[in-house]
């Protein structure tokens, strides 16, 4: 699972609010610091952040209201006159948003197309809305396998009625989960502006606080609150964004990890941890990644060096005179922070998977259900639409159809030991049984079971967009509690316990 990285626009942003900032700090003679340098380095990163969020929130949830309204149509059209190409015809000429009239137009191109299966694969590599695909697949599937009645009404009508259940569904948690997250980002970023007011009124008030607010624990304290606050910002971040899974290629890692030192490193690595990296390479998988294990570990010294070099340069420009034993041991700590970074990383990001990975088990029963009863679909078939509505398992399952063609059980075999997901193993045992008993009596225990799974769903996301609340309520305070706690209180309770303590000793000695 990968967040997709800003583009220039939000790089050039960036850099024009940092402008204008330093020339109001200019302006109202504010004199300069590091302190001020890097709350405003934070804050721009923080609004930067949101206002891309934002931007793509608001785009992913006017897609899948456009495509509500599309599926509204075309479903009123086809029950005029049954024909799907047509309906997507009227649909488009009645639209009045231009970028949805496009994607409609393309649609129908798909529909009208002679080769089928390159117009579609263009249409993937154009759109990457699963909803938009799905209902592409559903269309194409009545054109080419024709529509039937099923429970006395037609297949593809009930389909599109499914597909929209399913897209209020995903309004409805994107809302949820905004409103569980709003406010939260304010409460982070506050006690970061209020080191330079605390520092001010304490010295103010207690001149001896020099000791604390103009010495090493000042710039200890700066250093883990900034950290702390942009880390809480990210897993933030990560909580409230739309989980999607982006095939990206690492040249530089697969470059780097070919080093005979990389290879040396690895091979000993495997010799005496062969446990853990093989755990490791299993969350690689369960996370869509597309890094080798040998790049995971390049990736995981990098980063450790990264750590040691910043911990380095810190201590010469900041600590060098005030704590000249503690250097070494900074710098030892942070190579060891950074070697473990990208494996906490990866196991927060397998624990979000295993979060996700029951609902779209779900997702799957529901678009089984959509194309069981159409006649002549095959196993194949059934596994590119999965794959197409795809996120968790999206790897594994293109692996699977790039596999099919050598032997169907091998595939799906293969297909089962590389995923780790009971409900998934299930349905995977129905698509086993596709080729032998038939599609629709292979997957009459999904259809039974539907219903179940059906209430269970709701219930599971509920309690899961409840506990992200709960959760991020609660950090949302750490800084503002360690802020009043570790820079105000504490130094303000030891310096009075000192005064007092040299009070009670003169009265004792009576001078």
């Amino acid at each position: 699972m990968r967040i997709i990285h800003k583009g220039r626009k939000q790089i050039l942003t960036a850099i024009v609010l940092y402008a204008l900032s330093l020339m109001i700090l200019t302006i109202l003679n504010i004199s300069f610091s590091f302190y001020y340098f890097s709350v405003i380095a934070v804050v721009l990163f923080v609004i930067n952040m949101e206002i891309y969020w934002k931007k793509e929130n608001l785009s992913y949830e006017k897609e899948l209201l456009d495509l509500d309204w599309l599926l509204s149509e075309v479903r009123h059209r086809y029950y005029v006159h049954g024909m799907v190409d047509e309906a997507v015809e009227e649909a488009y000429e009645v639209c009045k948003n231009s970028k949805l009239k496009e994607i409609i137009y393309v649609i129908y191109e798909v529909l009208c197309s002679v080769d089928i299966s390159l117009s579609k694969e263009r249409f993937k590599l154009r759109n990457q809305n699963r909803y938009f695909r799905m209902f592409l697949t559903l269309s194409l599937m009545v054109m080419e396998f024709g529509d039937k009645t099923v429970e006395g009404q037609s297949l593809y009508l009930r389909n599109l009625k499914n597909l929209r259940e399913e897209i209020h569904i995903e309004l409805k948690n994107n809302q949820t989960l905004k409103h569980h997250f709003s406010g939260l980002t304010f409460l982070i970023v506050v006690p970061l502006t209020t080191l330079g007011a605390i520092e001010y009124w304490g010295l103010s008030n207690l001149a001896e606080l020099s000791a604390y607010y103009e010495g090493a624990y000042r710039i200890l304290f700066y250093a883990f609150l900034f950290i702390l606050t942009v880390g809480l910002y990210y897993l933030f971040y990560l909580l409230k964004t739309p989980i999607k899974v982006i095939s990206k290629r690492h040249p530089w890692l697969k470059q780097a990890s070919t080093h005979i030192l990389f290879v040396r490193f690895c091979r000993n690595y495997e010799h005496f941890f062969p446990r853990t990296l093989e755990k490791q390479r299993i969350s690689l998988m369960q996370t869509g990644e597309t890094m080798e294990i040998s790049e995971f570990l390049c990736k995981r010294i990098i980063c450790g060096f990264l750590g040691l070099s910043i911990s380095f340069l810190w201590s010469v420009i900041f600590l060098a005179s005030l704590w000249k034993d503690g250097v070494l041991f900074i710098g030892l700590l942070s190579f060891i922070l950074g070697f473990l970074i990208p494996i906490w990383v990866l196991k927060y990001r397998v624990r979000l998977a295993k979060v996700y990975m029951e609902d779209e088990v779900f997702q799957f029963q529901s678009i089984l259900m959509m194309v069981m009863y159409m006649d002549r679909i095959s196993t194949f078939e059934l596994l590119e639409i999965m794959e197409d509505f795809s996120i968790i398992f999206k790897k594994q399952l293109c692996q699977c159809l790039m596999d099919y063609d050598v032997g169907q059980k091998e595939a799906l075999q293969q297909l089962r030991e590389n995923t780790y997901c009971k409900s998934f193993h299930k349905l995977i045992d129905n698509l086993m049984m596709c080729d032998e008993i038939g599609v629709t009596k292979a997957l009459d225990e999904v259809a039974l079971e539907i219903q179940f799974y059906s209430e269970k769903r709701q219930q599971q996301t509920n309690y899961q967009l409840e506990q992200k609340g709960i959760l991020c309520r609660f950090l949302s305070f750490l800084p503002l509690v360690i802020t009043i706690a570790l820079y105000l209180i504490l130094p303000f309770v030891t310096v009075s316990l000192s005064k007092l303590m040299e009070i009670s000793e003169a009265i004792a000695t009576g001078k």
